[in-house]
C-alpha cells in the first residue's frame, strides 16, 4: 500500500487511528438513533427542543467514547495475535 509503505507504520496507524476513524463515522448514524428513539421520551418532560438536543448529544458523546474503547480493544485483539 502506498500509503503506508512501512508495515509497523501500517499497524500503528491500524490498532490506534483507525477506531477513531470509525467512531467519527458512526457518530451521525448513533445521533439519529439517540434522537428517534429518545426524543420522543425526553421532549414532554422539558417541552422545549433545547434540552431534549443538549441531553441527546451528551448521550451520543458518551456512546462514541464506548465506541472507541470498544473498537481499539477490537483491535487490538486482532492485530496482536497477528505478531
Amino acid at each position: 500500500m502506498k500509503l503506508f509503505p512501512d508495515e509497523q507504520k501500517k499497524k500503528k496507524f491500524m490498532k490506534g487511528g483507525l477506531p477513531v476513524v470509525f467512531t467519527i463515522a458512526w457518530t451521525p448514524i448513533v445521533w439519529m438513533l439517540l434522537a428517534s428513539l429518545m426524543g420522543p421520551v425526553i421532549e414532554p418532560v422539558f417541552h422545549s427542543w433545547q434540552p431534549v438536543v443538549l441531553i441527546i448529544g451528551v448521550m451520543t458523546l458518551v456512546a462514541m467514547l464506548l465506541l472507541i474503547r470498544l473498537f481499539r480493544g477490537a483491535g487490538l485483539k486482532v492485530f496482536d495475535k497477528g505478531e
